[in-house]
């Protein structure tokens, strides 16, 4: 399964850039971020040293924007203007674009497209400009590692607490009552069942491994872990059909160790609580990214997710 991965940058026809970028986040939350001055001055900020003291944003087709940055070394600014062409929310803007001092020629016209699968979205930016050489200048520019390091700014504002509503996606899982020490040992066959049972009746998984926790013993763990799946499960000794549900859940991603998931819920517990927000009994843990993509814990990302109770 393909997971949210570094910006893509290609040349397109002859005036055109492609930039594409999947977050994993719903698309409105990736909209908001995208349209609302309070997010936007917090990512859009290019290699750091920089700040954004003007974000204006008037959302609708005929409507302006103006960003200005500074660079915080030495206060020297840059700014940048347009007009809304296009405002289809959640999916799609169209804007014009023009430096104050520009350093490629003409206005360009930047298209933006938000397209979620699985709960994860899509971000297809294309710029069309005045003329070949006007694209080409922009390719060398280095422009790429700048929206690189933005989007991964991003990446994390999108990590922080959240409620977001899910809708019921079918799993397959294993049902699982274990004493808490035994975690470490049978979640990896488990997990290594479930998968092999998936092959064996060619269905596809749709999203990460998770472990879905319906009651909160402080000594034993029952719990279901699975995958979300694109098809129909049948039976397969331990494993089931199954599902995780539709809810209203408080949701955050934690970034490291899974030695580290204990303390993070407890912080996490403690923003719900200080919302004013009253948790269900079950929780469930999406395990987005793990040892598979590499040896650094700090690359790992686990999705905590808290049913709340209306």
């Amino acid at each position: 399964m393909a997971l949210p991965g570094p910006l893509k940058t290609a040349a397109l026809g002859e005036r055109e850039i492609v930039m594409t970028r999947e977050f994993d986040a719903p698309r409105p939350l990736v909209f908001d971020a995208f349209t609302k001055p309070e997010l936007v001055r917090r990512w859009l900020l290019g290699p750091d040293g920089w700040s954004m003291p003007v974000c204006e944003i008037d959302l609708k087709v005929g409507g302006r924007y103006r960003y200005v940055w500074k660079r915080d070394a030495d206060g020297s600014t840059m700014g940048v203007s347009g007009a809304y062409r296009e405002v289809s929310a959640p999916g799609r803007l169209v804007h014009t674009e023009k430096f104050d001092e520009s350093w490629y020629p003409g206005e360009s016209v930047v298209t933006t497209e938000f397209a979620e699968t699985g709960g994860r979205t899509t971000v297809t930016m294309t710029m069309l400009f005045v003329s070949k050489d006007a694209r080409d200048g922009v390719l060398k520019s280095g422009m790429e590692s700048g929206v690189a390091v933005s989007y991964d700014r991003l990446d994390a504002i999108l990590d922080e607490p959240r409620i977001v509503s899910t809708d019921a996606q079918p799993a397959a899982v294993i049902r699982l009552t274990i004493p808490r020490s035994d975690i470490q040992k049978v979640m990896g066959p488990a997990i290594g069942e479930v998968m092999a049972a998936l092959g064996a009746q060619g269905v596809s998984p749709a999203g990460p491994v998770f472990a879905h926790h319906l009651s909160m013993d402080p000594g034993m763990f029952d719990f279901e872990v699975g995958v979300p799946v694109a098809g129909r499960v049948s039976p397969a000794g331990r494993v089931k059909p199954g599902e995780l549900p539709a809810a209203r859940v408080a949701r955050t991603v934690y970034r490291g160790p899974y030695e580290g998931l204990g303390q993070a819920w407890g912080d996490f517990d403690k923003w719900i609580k200080g919302e004013g927000l009253k948790p269900a009994p079950d929780l469930w843990e999406r395990y987005v990214k793990g040892p598979e993509s590499g040896p650094d814990p700090a690359t790992w990302r686990t999705e905590l997710n808290r049913p709340l109770v209306s």
